[in-house]
Parts: structure tokens; C-alpha cells; sequence
């Protein structure tokens, strides 16, 4: 008569790989010891490696041979899930440090009327008397064992890294480790910071990023995680650039030397940034990259398939559907379609290229007509280039300055939550912390008055002026480069079904950004202070019949043929000033000299 013999899962956990005093084969010696003592068979081993023990056991994803057999996914030749009825590991540490992970285990084991058992630790067995006490005893003390391993990590990288040390995963963009002086830090690498230099000098320029970034990838540039591996002996997976990925490394203080850590640069208890080695950018490349950066979150980057000239420029002007159904608009209106407009091939009936309304693609159309690219950026261009095209281009020339704002700023706030410390118990006069804290604040107070008695000269853009005309600088642009240059003044175009285009060159101040005006420009402005000193806002000459409903406070008035859009509150102001000056030549007429010839 044969004996049914337990059925047993051996449990293998290893924090890192590394790891000697309790490695796999050893546990798996231990727990197969104590199964042959007990007579259990073994059925299956679940080993996860490089696995922190503050891992969840039931988690697929972090610890994914365990969790598979307790979740029932482990499947015999049949297709049926493998029996235990034993779980066996070499110390309960291996299953999880985290007592409410091991009291969820326990409670699962319990309900699926399964032991658990330890190789080296005879009181642990959920067999024995009073064993729950035990288990709930042992976890806690593992859990106290798992934070005291974190804080001597978290300490040890802290200390690291502030003595500039090279602390193991990928090195960021442009530098390598290197064990040349006796202990790991990281250096220059001089391919990879002649790339990034190149990139810098491209975003300064104005190109795209994206434009960059596939640049990079079509000459086989590697991403810092395939150099690494490369460097390691490791697969390389041709990882391609990112737009996303381009702009976090050049951002990054890395790019000066310095040490980051969570993406904040690190400070020495002085407040000064730590130096981790050779800086990649210089301090004035570095803040031109991040203004011109800036700049374009503002305004949206085309990528390298834009050949529009007036992509997300141009919209529908079509009539909204509450107009066309004769109903008034709501307050969210703007009494137009509004719906972005695209370049298309213009059809088999059309040998031009067009503009047409993304609605046209969709079941419900706005009703509005195609019009021809040619056309349309021609009458652009000639509206820009009328208008600014003698007007002089100036250079933006950085100035690096001497400002320390930042610096000081974070040693402020740092001041501000050390200094809040000083009532808490655990800081009283007289502790070993409460002196190493007063070190800590006397540091940076000092490197704070240092920085406060500092002339600051802010960093930024000067103008100078470069000779050459904004038409000429126009015709050297590609679609790209003008299509960016529309969309950060904020020009926008718009076209309805009758075949009016209208177009809105916004706030000239904005317009000749970067420019001297010429005299044609500066004509303009005198002609729209004037218009704005008399209460008018704008002017529509587009011959329409009748004009939407105006805005509180305003009113359309026809006047040869336009509509001029007024404030009320201005025309009544400079109708005032008007009636003045009139009373005032009166009475200087009624009071003039008493040796005028009356006729």
C-alpha cells in the first residue's frame, strides 16, 4: 500500500545576485534537506532573484514565480494547476521582510489548509502550538531587519554621491564610469559630449527636437542605456531617440558636473552644488539651451513632417451650427467652426494642393469649402513680408550675467525647513543630531550671506542688431522654419465659404519681437495707437452685410463700406475730449484780440 507523501513548493528569494552567505544553492540544499527528513515531495521551486524582500509575494508583475504558484497559474502536463500543501523556505525573511505581507500569506495559507515551513528556523512551522505568535514575532523583527538594511543603503548612497562616487545603474548622458584612480567615478565621454555639444549648438539654432532626435537614431548614435551595455558586454537593443529623452538630459544639471539625485541637484552642506566631474556644457550653453527650450513649450514644436506652411495656424471660419441653424450662440462660442484646418492633395478633380477642414474627414461636416495652399500662403507671406519685410532682424546675443537667485532661493527654503526642526524633541539642545544640525544650518547661513552680498546681474537675451532685413532672413527659411516662426508670433488665419480670408497678425508688439521695425511697421503702430486713443479696436473689411452680436461694452459701426468695432466707453470718452477742444476754439475765438477786422 503506498503512502501519500505531502506535496511541497521550495521558496528561493535573493535580494541581489551577488549575494554569497545565502545563495540559491545553498537555500535550495537546506529546504530539500528538510523535505527529504520530513517526507515531503518536492513539486515545484519558485526562485526569484534581484528581488527585494519588501515585495508583495502575490505581486505577478515584481515577483513572478512565487506569485504564479499561488495564484493557481502553475499547470501540470493535464493543464490542471500543480497541489502543494507545503510551503517550504529556507528563513521566513526569503518570503517577504513586510509583516502585513507575511500576515496576508499566513492567512491565505491558513484558508487553503497549507503549511508553512522554515529549513533553519524549527520554530517557525505553522504546524506547532502557538505558532501564529512566533510567525507574527519573526516578521517583525524581519521587517525591522528590512528597514535597517534600507536606511544603511539610503545612508551609504547619500554619502556616495555627496563625495562624488559613481554608484552603479546607467551613468547619465555623456559621461562613463571609470576605476582609473582606485575607486568608481564617473568621467567624461568624449564621443558621447561631442554629440552633446552638437545637439546643444542644433536646439540654440532653432532646430526641432524631433528632428534631432531622428537624426540621432539614422546615424546610429546609441541612447545612454545602449552605450551602457555596450561598455558592459551586454545586448545593445537600438534603442531610438526621444523628444522626451533629449530635452531631460540637456536640462539636467548633469550637464554641468554636477550631482542629481531624484532630478534635484545635490548640495553640499555649504549649499553649493556637488561637483561629480568635468562639466559637458558650459554654464552660458547650458542656460541658452534652457531658455530656447522654454520658449518652445510655450508655443508647440512642429515635428519633421510638417510641410504646411500654415499648419495649426490657419482654422475654419465657416459659420458655427448654431448660426446656420439660426440660434443664438452660448457664451463658449465663438460664432465660428474653429476646427483646425489641413494640407490635402486637393482631390482627382484638382491639380493644386488644399486647405480643408478636419470636419470634412467626419460624418458631420461644417458645410465650409476647400481653398488652394498656393493661394492662401502667398497671401500670408505678402502680408507679412508687406508689412515687416524692411524692418531689420536683430541677434539675440546671451549674456550669462552673475545671478545666484536660484542658489540662493533653494538655500532659503532649506534654511526655512532646518531651522523648524530646532523645536522638535528628537533636536533638543545637547543630542548628537541637534549638533550636526546646528553645523548644517551655520553652513548654509554663511554660504547665504555670501550669495546675499552679491551684485546680480540677471542672465539673458541682448538684441543687437545684424544688418539684414526680415524679408531676406523670410527667404532663407525653410517651411519648417517659417511655419515656427507664425506660430510663436501668434498669427493666425481663418477662411469661410464665401472666400474670405481673414487674417489676424495679433499684437504687433509681439509681431516685431526681435525686429527694428522699418518704417511701414512703425506707421502701423502710430495708426493703431491713434485707432486705440479713439475707442477703436478693429476694423473689418470684408464687405459683410451685418456683423456678429458684439461683446458687452462694444458696437460695430459701418463707415465706407467696413465695420469699425468700438468701445463704447472709449468713443464716448474721446467724443468728450473732442466737445472740448471745440468749446475751447470757441471761447478763444469769442475772446481774441479786440483789434480784429469784423467783415
Amino acid at each position: 500500500m503506498s503512502v501519500i507523501r505531502p506535496r511541497a513548493l521550495v521558496v528561493i528569494r535573493l535580494s541581489k545576485v551577488t549575494e554569497t552567505t545565502t545563495s540559491p544553492e545553498r537555500q535550495l540544499e537546506e529546504c530539500r534537506a528538510l523535505c527529504d527528513q520530513r517526507g515531503y515531495e518536492v513539486v515545484g521551486i519558485a526562485e526569484d532573484l534581484d528581488v527585494s524582500g519588501a515585495v508583495d509575494p502575490f505581486d505577478r508583475k515584481k515577483r513572478p514565480h512565487l506569485a504564479r504558484w499561488l495564484h493557481g497559474e502553475r499547470m501540470d502536463e493535464d493543464g490542471n494547476p500543480i497541489p502543494f500543501e507545503v510551503i517550504v523556505t529556507y528563513r521566513v525573511d526569503r518570503l517577504t521582510r513586510s509583516v502585513r505581507h507575511l500576515q496576508i500569506l499566513m492567512a491565505w495559507a491558513e484558508d487553503h489548509d497549507m503549511l508553512v515551513v522554515s529549513a533553519t528556523e524549527p520554530h517557525f512551522d505553522t504546524s506547532l502550538p502557538f505558532s501564529a505568535v512566533l510567525i507574527a514575532l519573526i516578521g517583525t523583527v524581519a521587517e525591522m531587519e528590512l528597514a535597517g538594511i534600507s536606511e544603511r543603503n539610503a545612508s551609504a548612497a547619500r554619502h556616495n554621491i555627496k563625495a562624488g562616487r559613481y554608484r552603479g545603474s546607467t551613468p547619465p548622458w555623456g559621461y562613463a564610469p571609470s576605476n582609473e584612480t582606485g575607486e568608481w567615478r564617473l568621467v567624461r565621454n568624449k564621443d558621447q559630449s561631442d554629440i552633446i555639444n552638437e545637439v546643444a549648438r542644433r536646439v540654440i539654432e532653432g532646430e526641432p527636437l524631433l528632428r534631432i532626435a531622428h537624426d540621432l537614431t539614422r546615424r546610429g548614435i546609441a541612447t545612454p542605456k545602449d552605450e551602457f551595455a555596450k561598455q558592459r558586454g551586454r545586448e545593445v537593443k537600438g534603442r531610438e531617440w526621444s523628444v522626451t529623452q533629449l530635452k531631460r538630459s540637456l536640462l539636467s544639471e548633469t550637464m554641468l558636473g554636477h550631482a542629481v539625485s531624484g532630478g534635484t541637484a545635490v548640495r553640499n552642506d555649504d549649499g553649493s552644488p556637488v561637483i561629480r566631474s568635468e562639466p559637458i556644457l558650459s554654464r552660458e550653453i547650458f542656460d541658452r539651451v534652457a531658455v530656447e527650450l522654454s520658449g518652445r513649450s510655450k508655443r508647440g514644436e512642429p515635428n519633421t513632417r510638417t510641410t504646411s506652411l500654415l499648419l495649426r495656424v490657419i482654422h475654419c471660419g465657416h459659420p458655427c451650427s448654431h448660426k446656420q441653424q439660426g440660434i443664438e450662440c452660448p457664451d463658449d462660442c465663438s460664432g465660428t467652426c474653429g476646427e483646425a484646418v489641413y494640407k490635402f492633395n486637393g482631390g482627382s478633380h484638382s491639380q493644386f494642393p488644399r486647405y480643408r477642414c478636419r470636419t470634412m474627414t467626419r460624418a458631420f461636416k461644417c458645410g465650409n469649402r476647400t481653398i488652394r495652399v498656393d493661394q492662401t500662403d502667398a497671401a500670408v507671406e505678402q502680408t507679412i513680408l508687406s508689412l515687416l519685410g524692411s524692418s531689420e532682424r536683430l541677434e539675440r546675443i546671451w549674456d550669462a550675467g552673475e545671478d545666484h537667485s536660484a542658489e540662493l532661493a533653494d538655500i532659503n527654503n532649506e534654511l526655512v525647513d532646518l531651522t523648524s526642526q530646532l523645536s522638535v524633541g528628537a533636536f533638543r539642545a545637547g543630542t548628537p543630531q541637534r549638533a550636526k544640525l546646528d553645523a548644517r544650518i551655520a553652513g548654509l547661513a554663511e554660504r547665504q550671506a555670501q550669495l546675499s552680498s552679491q551684485v546680480v546681474k540677471p542672465a539673458g537675451w541682448r538684441m543687437l542688431p545684424t544688418g539684414e532685413l526680415f524679408g531676406d532672413w523670410w527667404s532663407r527659411q525653410d517651411i519648417v522654419g517659417r511655419n515656427i516662426w507664425l506660430r510663436s508670433m501668434g498669427v493666425q488665419v481663418r477662411f469661410n465659404r464665401d472666400g474670405n480670408l481673414y487674417i489676424d497678425l495679433g499684437d504687433l508688439n509681439t509681431l516685431t519681437t526681435g525686429l527694428r521695425p522699418g518704417p511701414t511697421v512703425q506707421g502701423a503702430v502710430a495708426a493703431f495707437e491713434i485707432m486705440q486713443r479713439a475707442g477703436i479696436q478693429g476694423i473689418d473689411m470684408s464687405g459683410a452685410a451685418e456683423m456678429p452680436t458684439p461683446a458687452e461694452g462694444y458696437m460695430w459701426i459701418p463707415l465706407d463700406g467696413a465695420w469699425v468695432y468700438a468701445s463704447e466707453a472709449l468713443l464716448s470718452a474721446a467724443q468728450e475730449r473732442r466737445e472740448l477742444r471745440e468749446e475751447k476754439i470757441r471761447a478763444d475765438w469769442a475772446d481774441g484780440p479786440g483789434d480784429w477786422d469784423e467783415d
